[in-house]
């Protein structure tokens, strides 16, 4: 079987370098994003080609992407070339590896599910800090049946994880026309 890593080197070597395409989900919260205190500090899990720890960068926040694939954080890197900004990147399996210590002002993760590090990603928000979670839920599965399940968010999953901290915005799932599931939230 393939590994995650170079299923997605092999994917992100086809692509491009792309104009900053900035999370919905982050532009939205941009006055919270920049009104956030303390280390102002952020870290984006599953970065991929780094796009909304770039954005971060761009709103002033020091960022560490973290993702399992080189190539992709590579792109990342030539993004905030492009846009003028730095941001630290790290490769890392999360299957096997553990999130970078923090505490941070802002996690975000888009478009990954992986259950076992979603107490970690709560635990290492610093008080008043942002979590921007949100991926498929079952509604996905419909779309693209040869999707795995076992990446899907089942409805009310969210609100029922994240209980533990004040739950600032949430689509959780309950409407079968959306395919993403999504919180904002803050410890």
């Amino acid at each position: 079987m393939e590994s995650d890593a170079r299923r997605w080197d092999e994917k992100y070597r086809k692509g491009k370098l792309e104009a900053l395409k900035a999370e919905p989900l982050l532009t939205q919260h941009r006055e919270r994003i920049r009104s956030l205190s303390g280390s102002r500090t952020a870290l984006d899990v599953a970065a991929g080609r780094c796009h909304a720890g770039v954005y971060l960068a761009t709103q002033g926040l020091t960022v560490t992407a973290l993702d399992c694939s080189a190539v992709g954080l590579d792109l990342g890197q030539a993004l905030a070339a492009q846009e003028n900004v730095d941001i630290k990147t790290v490769v890392a399996d999360l299957e096997t590896d553990p999130l970078p210590a923090g505490p941070w002002s802002l996690i975000c993760c888009f478009r990954y599910l992986n259950r076992g590090v979603l107490q970690s990603m709560m635990e290492g928000l610093e008080s008043g800090g942002l979590l921007f979670f949100g991926t498929f839920n079952q509604h996905h599965l419909i779309k693209a049946p040869q999707f795995n399940p076992n990446y899907v968010l089942a409805p009310g999953e969210l609100e029922t994880t994240f209980s533990s901290l004040e739950i600032v915005a949430l689509s959780d799932g309950h409407d079968p026309c959306e395919q993403l599931s999504w919180v904002v939230a803050r410890r």
